[in-house]
C-alpha cells in the first residue's frame, strides 16, 4: 500500500511539473506573433497578387513561407508585427515538391520560433497557429493534431514527402505560417487549408533551405500596399448610404478593382491605358484583381449594337456611384484611353480639394 502511495505521488507530482513547464495559450500566440510577417507578392505597378504568412527562423532575417505565394511575382514585400516594412527581398531557397521558400530580409535581431520535431506529436495534441487568413493579420487559432500522412493521401498535394494534418481553422492567407506545438515549438510550415482540414510540411523537412546557394533578389514591393479589411460585406443602412461623401471616398481611396461586361473592352486593355498615363501614377492608387480587397469598384461596358464605352466608379461599401462617362469610339483600344484620361480627371479633382 505505501509503495502504491509513492507511485502515486510520484506521478502526481511529474504530471504538475510537466504543466508547469508548459506555457498557456496566451502565451504561445504572444511570442508567435512577433516572430510571425506578412507577404505581399504583386504582379508589377502595385497591384497585389497574394497574401501570405510567414515565420522568422533565424535573428538575421531568415524567415519561411509559401512558395505558391511568391513564385512568379514581380515584386515582394515583408511586413513585421513591429509594423516595420521590408521592400528588398531575397530568395535563398525553395521546394517545389513541398511548397516552400525560404527567404531573406535586412532585419536583424529579430524574434523567432525555435524548430521543434513533428515526430513527438501524438493525436489529439493541442496545435497553434498565427496566419493572416483573409487578409486578418496576425489571427490566432487553434486545434488539434489529426495525423501525419503521406502527401499521396492528401488531395492535390503531390506525392514523396510527409504532412501533418490537424484542425486549426485557416483560410487563404494562411499559406506559409506556422503550426507550433503545445511547447510554443515550431512543427509545420502550413502549405495548405480546408473546411474540415488543414496540413503542414514537417519543419524539419524544410529547415535546411536557407542553406541553398539558389540566393535570388525579388522585385522590390515598394510599391505594393496591405488592403484595409471593409465592413463591404455587412450591409449598409440607408442613413450611412445618404451621408456619404463622393469627394471624401473618391480622396481616401487606395485600392481599384477593373470589372468588364464586354469583350470589347476588356479589364487588361483599361489597366494597360491607366499604367501609360503619368497622372495616374502620381495619385497613388492599386489596381488589384481581387475585389474583395479593392476600395472602388469601376464597371465598364459597351452596349450591343452600340460604339459607346461606358465606365461606373462605385464605392464597394456602400454601393454608392461616385463618377461615370462615356466615350464613343470603333474599339475598346481607342476608348479605353479616353475612359482612362476621365477617370484620372475625376480622381485628381476630389484630390486637389
Amino acid at each position: 500500500m505505501k509503495v502504491l502511495q509513492i507511485f502515486l505521488a510520484a506521478t502526481l507530482a511529474g504530471r504538475l511539473t510537466l504543466a508547469q513547464d508548459i506555457p498557456d495559450a496566451g502565451t504561445i500566440f504572444a511570442h508567435a506573433k512577433d516572430a510571425t510577417v506578412v507577404v505581399l507578392a504583386g504582379e508589377g505597378a502595385g497591384r497585389l497578387h497574394a497574401i501570405a504568412t510567414g515565420v522568422v527562423i533565424s535573428p538575421d532575417g531568415v524567415l519561411l513561407t509559401a512558395l505558391h505565394a511568391i513564385k512568379d511575382a514581380a515584386e515582394v514585400q515583408v511586413r513585421l508585427a513591429t509594423g516595420e516594412v521590408f521592400d528588398n527581398v531575397q530568395l535563398l531557397g525553395s521546394d517545389e515538391r513541398r511548397d516552400v521558400a525560404a527567404l531573406k530580409i535586412s532585419a536583424r535581431a529579430l524574434p523567432v520560433l525555435p524548430p521543434g520535431d513533428s515526430a513527438r506529436l501524438n493525436q489529439g495534441d493541442p496545435v497553434y497557429a498565427i496566419t493572416n487568413s483573409d487578409g486578418l493579420t496576425w489571427s490566432a487559432t487553434q486545434g488539434i493534431f489529426s495525423a501525419t500522412r503521406s502527401a499521396e493521401e492528401v488531395p492535390g498535394a503531390g506525392s514523396g514527402f510527409r504532412m501533418l494534418q490537424f484542425t486549426a481553422p485557416v483560410a487563404p492567407g494562411a499559406s506559409g505560417g506556422a503550426l507550433m506545438d503545445r511547447s510554443g515549438a515550431l512543427v509545420g510550415i502550413i502549405t495548405r487549408g480546408a473546411t474540415s482540414a488543414a496540413f503542414a510540411v514537417p519543419i524539419e523537412s524544410v529547415l535546411g533551405l536557407p542553406a541553398s546557394e539558389h540566393h535570388v533578389s525579388l522585385g522590390s514591393g515598394a510599391s505594393l500596399q496591405l488592403p484595409s479589411k471593409l465592413a463591404a460585406d455587412v450591409p449598409q443602412s440607408s442613413a450611412a448610404i445618404a451621408n456619404a461623401n463622393p469627394k471624401q471616398i473618391l480622396r481616401n481611396a487606395k485600392t481599384i478593382c477593373i470589372r468588364s461586361r464586354t469583350a470589347f473592352l476588356t479589364v487588361d486593355t483599361l489597366d494597360r491605358a491607366l499604367a501609360l498615363q503619368k497622372e495616374w501614377l502620381k495619385l497613388g492608387i492599386t489596381i488589384v484583381q481581387d475585389e474583395r480587397v479593392a476600395d472602388l469598384l469601376i464597371n465598364i461596358d459597351r452596349p450591343l449594337f452600340t460604339y459607346v464605352h461606358t465606365f461606373v466608379v462605385v464605392d464597394k461599401r456602400t454601393s454608392v456611384v461616385l463618377s461615370s462617362g462615356k466615350v464613343t469610339a470603333f474599339d475598346g483600344t481607342i476608348a479605353s484611353d479616353g475612359i482612362a484620361k476621365q477617370i484620372i480627371k475625376t480622381f485628381a479633382a476630389a484630390r486637389a480639394q
